[in-house]
């Protein structure tokens, strides 16, 4: 949750029957819609933190938190509710950047409610995992054709559950996050850059903050080929410089140089293989799918068994291009013989071709998208998680696999589990 709010959704839809089955991406011929169920209009006004975001959202320089019909919405002006774009060509439906948020109200149950709030016992647990409705609709007369659920994973990150120790270990007793804030700007100030962030008045009204970090550092998850700039120095009134570097190699690199300081001062063990004091902490086991399950040699597989510990992470410079392509960990790096045969001379076209995982597809026409049959990156299915698994046992008459039943899009074909498989 150091970015802002924000989930994107995607969904294909398969037409069954006929001869072959057709990935239906025509707005003319159908249409998407999404609804949130966890968030509502009324519960995040009503959440003292998503309303403070609503407040600060334009301060960081994201333009207002309400569109024109006085609707919350999200960075791309995604709304809570609403249609899903086509990907004409693509075959599959999207909505950027809707505005979801940890659920603290009454419509998670108290066992939905497992991500701890690391600013104290006074405020309540959270649902990171929240509900979102998909149904597809005929154009031509508005009969509802098809509905399924899937799951919109959002959380805090665990910066607090040391940060708080940082400021106090710096004078701050008793620390709130605002002392944690000064503190860390103090130490930007100190041993980075010379300026100290929480100093930085970017709206003018006489009160330090709110800093967007990525004005200065480069964050490609915000759609940016370079830091926008524009933060001035509170006294010379001259324009700071931007950095070079993006956002998250300098958060990740400087915890990795500093590990040992970490350790010592702060009783952080293991910040090179500890990824869950960060991503996203607070209790929240978001690697929750069948790779959990699986033995990676040493133990159960962990996130750097795909992804690589933190100084294997910065030693490769795969932090200069987060979120990129390039970056991400290849099926193929494990499932070397999985994949589409290529029937000019029989051998395997691997996963990745489109994009790793997130993006890739293959099958009829390169097609389906590997997450529409797999599950979501972290939730690969079966998922620990039950309501992950909700379109498996629906599609799949309560098998707890991938989708992996023919019959499920080619109506007559074989209704055993991957036979054939791929």
């Amino acid at each position: 949750m150091l970015l802002p709010p924000f989930n994107t959704l995607r969904a294909q839809v398969i037409e069954r029957g006929g001869r072959s089955p057709v990935v239906l991406d025509d707005p003319t011929d159908i249409r998407v819609e999404y609804d949130t169920v966890e968030n509502t209009e009324a519960s995040l006004r009503a959440d003292p933190y998503y309303s403070k975001w609503m407040e600060m959202m334009p301060k960081y320089g994201f333009g207002p938190a309400e569109n024109a019909d006085g609707l919350i919405q999200g960075l791309t002006g995604a709304t809570l509710d609403g249609e899903m774009e086509a990907k004409t060509g693509e075959g599959w439906w999207e909505v950027v950047g809707v505005p979801l948020f940890p659920d603290v109200s009454d419509n998670s149950t108290s066992a939905e409610k497992v991500m701890i709030d690391a600013l104290g016992t006074n405020n309540p647990n959270r649902n990171p995992y929240l509900s979102v409705n998909v149904n597809v609709y005929d154009q031509s007369n508005d009969e509802l054709l098809a509905s399924t659920t899937t799951v919109a994973p959002v959380a805090f990150g665990g910066c607090c559950n040391c940060h708080l120790q940082v400021a106090e270990n710096n004078g701050r007793f008793d620390p709130t996050p605002r002392d944690s804030f000064e503190v860390m700007g103090e130490l930007h100030e100190a041993n980075s850059s010379g300026i100290n962030i929480a100093q930085i008045d970017p709206d003018g009204d006489g009160q330090p903050g709110p800093v967007r970090c990525s004005v200065c550092h480069l964050d490609p998850a915000m759609g940016e080929s370079v830091a926008p700039g524009g933060y001035t120095d509170s006294v010379t009134g001259e324009a700071l410089p931007i950095s070079q570097f993006t956002f998250s190699d300098v958060l990740h690199r400087g915890h990795q140089e500093k590990q040992e300081l970490i350790a010592a001062e702060y009783g952080q063990k293991d910040i090179v293989n500890g990824c869950y004091n960060c991503h996203p902490g607070n209790g929240v086991d978001c690697f929750r799918g069948h790779h959990t399950n699986k033995d990676a040699g040493s133990g159960p597989m962990w996130c750097t068994d795909c992804h690589g510990d933190l100084d294997q992470r910065v030693a490769e410079g795969q932090l200069e291009q987060p979120w990129s392509d390039a970056t991400l960990p290849a099926c193929e790096d494990c499932h070397r013989n999985t994949g589409e045969l290529d029937p000019s001379d029989g051998t395997y076209l691997h996963m990745g071709v489109f994009g790793r995982y997130l993006n890739s597809r293959g099958h009829k026409n390169d097609k389906i998208l590997c997450s529409t049959c797999h599950g979501a990156p972290h939730a690969r299915y079966p998922s620990n998680l039950a309501k992950d698994n909700h379109q498996i046992e629906m599609l799949q008459l309560g098998l707890m696999n991938p989708i992996g039943i023919c019959d499920v899009c080619h109506t007559g074909k074989s209704s055993t589990w991957r036979v054939p498989q791929h």
